[in-house]
């Protein structure tokens, strides 16, 4: 089964590409590893976090979004201030879904600002499944995580992370190449990854499904469900 990931802006591929999940392991586990290691002969090795698979197979199933471009980020519990490089990149990479809108019924922690962080990247993703969408787990940076979901290439091929901004006060500066989310294609099949530039054939895609986003004052999900397949069959 293929999973293509393709990208419509220059230069991203080259630096920050799509890749499976186990180039982005966090640092805590290569140190938990070590002490497993220099440990062997500890009456708690078999008990060792190193040993749990249960943390490990997350690890091993999947694709890391990374962040393609710096940002800064400035909240308060009921605010955020973004700021990206350029101002090119602010209005294409960055925005904000106030607390009164699209989060507005969301659950949020205690330390979370009630509005989200919207990242739109410049992925696409073809594939014959659906997608979960999670926060890398036990992350080393807990200055936000991802919000949770289901992505299905039939209903939206766009890939765009909404992040939960955790800290206040001081202005924090997101890297590129910072891991936003975790992706895991829900099937058993093995799957065969493939990461390009967008092509000829990828224009065509984004041109007709342009046109089922703005042809009708509510997004028409069936319409772009059966354009999808038809197209991508």
């Amino acid at each position: 089964m293929k999973i293509e990931f393709f990208c419509t802006y220059p230069g991203v591929l080259d630096t920050w590409p799509i890749e499976p999940i186990s180039r982005a392991i966090p640092n805590w586990v290569r140190t938990a590893k070590q002490d497993y290691i220099a440990n062997k002969s500890a009456d708690n090795h078999s008990s060792h976090i190193f040993r749990c698979n249960g943390i490990g197979e997350l690890y091993k199933q999947g694709y890391v979004v990374r962040a393609w471009h710096d940002f800064t980020v400035q909240a308060t519990r009921e605010q955020l201030k973004l700021q990206a490089p350029t101002e090119h990149l602010n209005k294409l990479g960055i925005s904000i879904q106030h607390a009164d809108t699209v989060s507005k019924f969301l659950p949020h922690r205690l330390g979370s600002c009630k509005s989200i962080i919207k990242c739109n990247t410049p992925w696409h993703l073809i594939a014959p499944c659906k997608f979960l969408m999670l926060p890398v787990a036990y992350s080393d940076n807990v200055d936000f995580e991802a919000c949770i979901g289901i992505l299905d290439p039939s209903v939206s091929t766009e890939i765009n992370v909404q992040l939960y901004w955790n800290r206040f006060g001081d202005i924090s500066k997101v890297k590129a190449g910072t891991p936003l989310c975790h992706l895991i294609p829900i099937t058993e099949q093995t799957c065969e990854l493939i990461v390009r530039e967008k092509n000829e054939n990828d224009t065509r895609w984004l041109e007709k499904r342009h046109y089922i986003w703005e042809s009708n004052f509510v997004y028409n999900i069936q319409k772009m469900k059966e354009l999808y397949r038809k197209f991508w069959k």
